[in-house]
């Protein structure tokens, strides 16, 4: 993914080294660091997130992180993109109900799983941290929006999706309605929730046609 600011850990050679600090990486490390990461944002938020309070709760020097992140805003941003590849994987099993289902039931569980305190402090951030919102926007939200269009796309060339059918809305319906069952309503954000915004509401609007 093309991240704003892109963090340094996305810029190694292959080699396993990162380019011009000359040290090798250590990826249990880089995951301990990112996972103490993720629970110091979950608590305190980010803006009260320091490299000291990282290092600290992952009982590392502070210079590790500097050789691996530039800024809290690389860690933060590196560590949301590594979780998402891991835990979101984009489907294609042969129709868009079931690629749907699959990415929007894999969306919930992290939102819901360890990273899903996280996620709620930071995008409650978003509208007060200028830099950080760019960098999630193009780093985070976007390459899921294109998942679904990429998606939606398949289902066109398929037949199964309406020449008029409106594609934007139905990605912005489906982002929402999760960020507002997992932030505002309190109510479950599972498997049960999923299957009805799909059947009353993505795939009746992905069928219409006009006239």
């Amino acid at each position: 993914m093309g991240p704003v600011n892109a963090p340094t850990s996305s810029t190694e050679d292959g080699t396993g080294r990162s380019p011009g600090r000359g040290r090798p990486r250590d990826a249990s490390r880089d995951a301990a660091l990112r996972t103490a990461a993720m629970e110091v944002l979950a608590e305190v938020g980010y803006r009260a997130l320091t490299m000291d309070a990282v290092a600290a709760r992952a009982r590392a020097g502070k210079a590790t992180i500097y050789r691996r992140w530039d800024s809290k805003l690389d860690l933060v941003i590196d560590t949301c993109n590594e979780l998402v590849q891991r835990n979101i994987p984009e489907p294609d099993l042969g129709s868009v109900p079931a690629d749907l289902g699959e990415f929007l039931r894999a969306f919930a569980a992290f939102l819901t799983g360890p990273a899903g305190k996280a996620a709620q402090a930071l995008v409650g951030e978003l509208p007060h941290e200028t830099e950080l919102a760019a960098a999630f926007r193009e780093s985070f939200l976007l390459p899921q929006r294109n998942v679904l269009r990429r998606i939606m796309e398949r289902g066109r060339r398929r037949g199964e999706i309406a020449a008029d059918a409106p594609a934007d809305t139905v990605v912005e319906l489906a982002g929402a309605a999760l960020l507002h069952r997992l932030m505002l309503t309190g109510e479950p954000l599972d498997a049960r929730f999923v299957e009805r915004l799909l059947d009353d509401a993505l795939l009746p609007l992905l069928r219409q046609r006009s006239g």
